[in-house]
């Protein structure tokens, strides 16, 4: 990756899909704003989601037929391109030398060698697959991967927005073994996630809310067996003022989420209202150990804390960091670059925007 700050940014280059320029390559300035460009490259087709693969960058091509791409981030050259054997892929992570994409349309998940994505290994890749539907007629009558999340433990989360459920993998060996499931309520269309300690903050891309689930031991005799659990749901949160303002909204979809630096906040961008929402989750006891837990209170709901304009119409994605938000406003094709005040809050009015053709991710590097 660069050795100087420097921010990548991906759009959509098919017709139907968006008009962008692909892959491009900013500096970032001493103050966080967006500088110049440094190189481009309309080498990868639709490039709906990028992610940083140690000393290479990791790119899906979201098509019919979807490829994921290796790529130099100092050059935008393409140093690998392997087909993921599945439809519109949205996500990718790179996960111990492995290669996890999520191909929305198809509803799998594929696993192939970071070596074979670079022509150095022959193993064919493995499609993962665990079908389900949900009450959403138009948007979940089949399986809709969306996110590949690693955990600290070592396991792989799988968002299905189709299936309203969060399926975990293992992710060592040969095999790539369901472990387990995270239901969520019909109906929440499941996009992105976030992991605080044992919690999971789920997006709910159908129902306008961030959904709290905790990693529970299954035997209450033996609470130290750590791969011996489940996912219990617990609330969730509007991501508006209130409940009324989503159900009212004739779009509400909430996107991309992520934690605060300091983990006690969660930004939230929500497309519809074309809005970034604070949460305040240190009510989420998140330590991640079991000592003293039957000592430790009772966790507490996300608290709203605030909303701002995206500055933009649909806000894809964001990225945070150099004390900014940088959002991604696909259909208004700009990135709006956002403070943060004292209290890690982004503050209204865009500090600076990017004209940008259909942006859909930002990494920062």
């Amino acid at each position: 990756m660069p050795s100087t700050p420097a921010i990548l940014l991906s759009g959509y280059t098919e017709e139907g899909y968006g008009a962008g320029p692909g892959l491009s390559l900013f500096e970032v300035l001493a103050d966080g704003t967006v500088g110049e460009m440094l190189r481009k490259s309309s080498a990868v087709l639709n490039p709906s989601f990028l992610s940083a693969g140690g000393w290479l960058l990791l790119a899906v091509e979201e098509l019919p037929e979807g490829n994921v791409i290796a790529v130099d981030p100092l050059t935008l050259d393409v140093l690998g391109r392997a087909p993921t054997l599945g439809a519109d892929p949205c996500h990718v992570a790179l996960v111990d030398g492995q290669v996890w994409v999520a191909n929305y349309s198809s509803g799998t998940a594929t696993v192939l060698a970071l070596d074979g994505l670079l022509g150095n290994d022959a193993s064919a890749p493995q499609l993962l697959s665990h079908s389900g539907s949900g009450p959403v007629v138009e948007r979940q009558g089949e399986s809709h991967a969306h996110q590949v999340t690693p955990t600290p433990w070592g396991s792989v989360l799988v968002a299905d927005l189709g299936a309203d459920r969060v399926d975990e993998y293992a992710q060592a060996g040969d095999t790539r073994t369901l472990l387990r499931s995270a239901q969520l309520p019909p109906g929440t269309g499941p996009r992105h996630v976030a992991l605080k300690g044992d919690f999971l903050l789920v997006a709910g891309e159908l129902d306008g809310c961030v959904h709290v689930l905790q990693r529970t031991p299954s035997r209450a005799t033996s609470p130290t067996a750590r791969d011996d659990y489940f996912w219990h749901w617990l609330f969730k949160t509007p991501l508006a003022p209130t409940v009324a303002e989503v159900q009212a909204a004739e779009q509400f979809y909430p996107s991309h989420i992520q934690l605060s630096e300091d983990g006690n906040k969660l930004y939230a961008a929500v497309r519809g209202p074309d809005t970034l929402v604070t949460l305040d989750v240190t009510g989420l006891a998140g330590s991640g150990t079991d000592e003293d837990a039957d000592n430790e209170a009772a966790p507490t709901p996300p608290r709203f804390l605030a909303e701002i304009s995206s500055a933009g119409t649909w806000p894809r994605h964001f990225a945070v960091g150099h004390n900014k938000i940088y959002v991604a406003n696909q259909l208004s094709n700009n990135v709006a670059v956002f403070e943060l005040g004292p209290d890690g809050v982004p503050v209204a009015g865009a500090v600076q925007s990017l004209d940008y053709g259909s942006p859909t991710c930002i990494l920062l590097a």
